[in-house]
């Protein structure tokens, strides 16, 4: 009976004290607490703006944003010596996925007003006390830019939670259970961005519903000056919950933060909809690519007032992110050294507005890469680089499209020039020409080579002395068929593969056609 007295009156103020954060009968209603200094100081209007390792609660596709290894503490000072701890941990894959590890515990101490049967009150070591707990991994990637023929949506990056929930209610073990959330985020244009999130899905061990919601958010940074920004934001909640006694009710938060010289941050924000909460409040002071401290206000009308502080720590070297707008990196990029020279080659890009590509090289000890050519390559997706021998350099491929937007480095490429020569790929047998509908057609053997991604084609009159390519984009059949050559000249026809390095094979041994009128073959 002891315990039994103890259990009701833990579980009636462990209830009141999560339930009045917006009502409900959820199970792991301790996920409906905001966290992040940062966050709730802005109204908790965060699904829209999602850009630090806080991200990974709100918004999880927005920590593909994240340029490096960003660390966040925060802890919520709360009434009866309640307390609400939250550590996150995201950190770069690559240039476009990101992966995270968080951790939620809502603490609720022992206390020693509780009455035994006896109506004798208990010795605090006496009364265990409860927890609530989350541990989530989470997945991001960006997916790049969205075309159209009006607007461009850049940077559509999303991301996915999957989070443990463990509980135990006065020394009793709750069994755990699984919950995912799902998060989109993308930039409109380059100061307005919107998310979306679907939060705590899944079935918890119990007759209770988890606290299923679906938010939208959006934000709009006005940029007035290097020094001086304001960001404006809000988000629509909407309970799913049908348990929940809010499920009717949609929530709207509202937030703001002006930042001063990248190192003072105001911040405000407005609950509309929460019976119980209202404005919050915050400030934060940061130390540009290092560090930042927040802290948050937020009074309740039933629980006194509450205070949030947080630590994010920026850790390593950035991992650029695209810019809004900008074309994707090239793609299988190679390097194969010969004899003071580097041939570099890569797969040209799908989107049409590529205007040209770019190619860096460095000496693998030093620091910034260096721009190899002068003017953009594009009529091949190749380069040979004149270097020395017997040092290792490493090289990039970027793309640049229509608006002189140039894409982040692609994959590095190691390459050590030296005096053996390069292997070039095997060349090109069984050439022949045949005349066809007024075209003249070539068709050669196709190359067994693993190496090699296509093929060129070159001509020239009989009269000439060189001989001239055909092809501007990389032939990848082993054929062509060319219409609108002159009646009754006699024309020379080669061909030869390439390397996906870029190298060219030696001449095939050409053919000759002349269009007469008459189907033949050469």
């Amino acid at each position: 009976m002891k315990k039994i007295s103890l259990f009701i009156t833990s579980f009636i103020i462990v209830s009141f004290e999560i339930f009045a954060l917006g009502g409900g009968t959820s199970n792991a209603d301790f996920l409906k607490i905001g966290v992040g200094a940062r966050p709730e100081a802005m109204g908790e209007a965060f699904i829209g703006v999602a850009d630090d390792a806080n991200a990974a609660f709100w918004n999880p596709g927005g920590i593909a944003t994240i340029d490096r290894w960003n660390l966040t503490f925060m802890h919520l000072m709360w009434y009866q010596e309640t307390y609400y701890e939250f550590l996150s941990l995201v950190a770069p894959v690559d240039n476009f996925t990101n992966i995270g590890l968080s951790f939620n515990y809502l603490g609720v101490p022992s206390f020693n007003s509780t009455m035994d049967i006896f109506n004798n009150k208990m010795d605090e070591n006496d009364a265990p006390s409860s927890y609530d707990m989350a541990i989530t991994a989470s997945f991001a990637r960006n997916f790049g830019n969205l075309y159209t023929k009006d607007f461009t949506i850049g940077n559509i990056s999303a991301g996915a939670n999957i989070t443990y929930i463990k509980r135990e209610l006065l020394g009793n073990q709750l069994p755990g259970f699984f919950l995912f959330d799902l998060g989109l985020i993308a930039n409109i244009t380059e100061s307005i961005s919107a998310g979306l999130t679907i939060q705590d899905i899944g079935s918890s061990a119990g007759e209770d519903n988890t606290p299923l919601s679906v938010k939208f958010g959006a934000s709009y940074n006005f940029i007035l000056s290097k020094e001086f920004s304001i960001l404006v934001c809000g988000d629509v909640n909407k309970p799913v919950d049908t348990k929940n006694s809010d499920y009717k009710t949609w929530f709207l938060n509202l937030g703001t933060e002006i930042k001063f010289f990248e190192m003072l941050f105001l911040r405000g924000g407005y609950k509309i909809g929460n019976s119980d909460e209202s404005f919050s409040a915050g400030v934060g002071f940061a130390f540009p690519d290092l560090f930042s401290i927040d802290y948050a206000f937020s009074p309740h009308r039933e629980l006194g007032d509450s205070h949030r502080i947080s630590l994010s720590i920026k850790i390593g070297e950035k991992i650029p992110r695209p810019l809004i707008g900008a074309p994707k990196p090239p793609e299988k990029v190679v390097a194969v050294a010969g004899d003071r020279v580097v041939s570099i080659g890569w797969e040209p890009n799908p989107e049409a507005n590529i205007t040209g590509y770019n190619i860096y090289y460095k000496e693998k000890k030093a620091d910034k890469f260096i721009k190899l050519n002068k003017e953009p390559i594009m009529e091949e997706a190749k380069y040979k680089a004149v270097l020395n021998n017997d040092i290792e350099y490493e090289f990039v491929v970027t793309a640049i499209n229509n608006r002189n937007l140039e894409s982040i480095y692609s994959e590095k490429v190691v390459a050590k020039p030296t005096k053996y020569a390069v292997v070039k790929p095997a060349k090109v047998t069984g050439v022949m020409a045949r005349i066809e509908g007024g075209n003249i057609i070539i068709m050669w053997n196709e190359s067994k080579g693993k190496n090699v991604v296509g093929y060129n084609l070159y001509y020239k009159k009989t009269s000439d002395a060189k001989y001239k390519k055909l092809n501007k984009t990389i032939l990848k059949e082993a054929r062509a068929t060319l219409g609108g050559l002159s009646t009754g000249v006699e024309y020379n026809f080669i061909v030869t593969s390439i390397g996906k390095d870029g190298t060219e094979s030696d001449f095939s041994e050409s053919v000759r056609a002349k269009l007469t009128g008459e189907e033949e073959y050469y």
